[in-house]
Formats: structure tokens, sequence, C-alpha cells
């Protein structure tokens, strides 16, 4: 379902992202299921949903190589877009908007700093 959302445009994302918890309900030692459903994630929430998945995959029992990479790649933008975020100036901005910048840097300080408390062994 997910190969079909990516490649026909057809809306099948909420039934993939079902699919992928049925499988952790059958074999929940399995890590793949977590690995594609980071994949469907994709970067909502600054990527916080995305690096959580992931990050459940890589400690299940079968973990998935291919978690290691996706989850490094994520923590690059996370240090790219903190150091952008550091060159940022809100002070000029109206509150709803100030606070729209408040939450993306809280996220995006978040997964800067996950990405510095990883172990390097990957």
């Amino acid at each position: 379902a997910r190969y079909q959302n990516e490649l026909a445009g057809v809306d099948m994302e909420l039934l993939a992202e079902r699919f992928y918890y049925q499988a952790l309900s059958v074999a929940p030692q399995i890590g793949m299921p977590f690995n594609q459903l980071g994949t469907l994630a994709g970067s909502k929430y600054y990527n916080v949903e995305a690096t959580y998945c992931y990050l459940r995959c890589i400690q299940s029992e079968v973990s998935f190589e291919g978690a290691y990479g996706n989850l490094k790649r994520l923590y690059d933008k996370a240090a790219k877009m903190y150091h952008q975020l550091k060159k940022c100036e809100t002070r000029k901005l109206s509150p709803s908007k100030k606070r729209g910048k408040d939450i993306k840097r809280l996220l995006v300080s978040f997964m800067y700093l996950q990405s510095l408390l990883q172990p390097k062994s990957r």
C-alpha cells in the first residue's frame, strides 16, 4: 500500500500504516515495520515522529540495518536546521507566528540534542 501511494498517487498511507501496525502485533520483535512507519511519517513534526520510529526499529530484537542510515540522515538535517535557526530573529514577529517559530525551535533543538546523545558507533 505504501508503494502504491508513492507510485500511483493513490492515498493509501493510512492503509499502509495499518498494515505495519498489524505486522507489529503479529511479530513485535521485528523492527522492519517501525522503519517503514518512519518512512511514512516523513518530516511530520520536524522529523520527531520518524526519529521515534527509527529508534524503535534499531532497539527491536531483530533490527533493520537501513534504519541507522535513515536516522543519521534525520540527525544531519536536524543539525543543519538547528544552526540555521540560531541565526533567525523572532522579535519582530506577531505573537502567533512567534509561537510557531518557538515550537519549531523546540522540536529542532530536541532533535539536535538527540543526535548529540547518540553513540557514534554506526
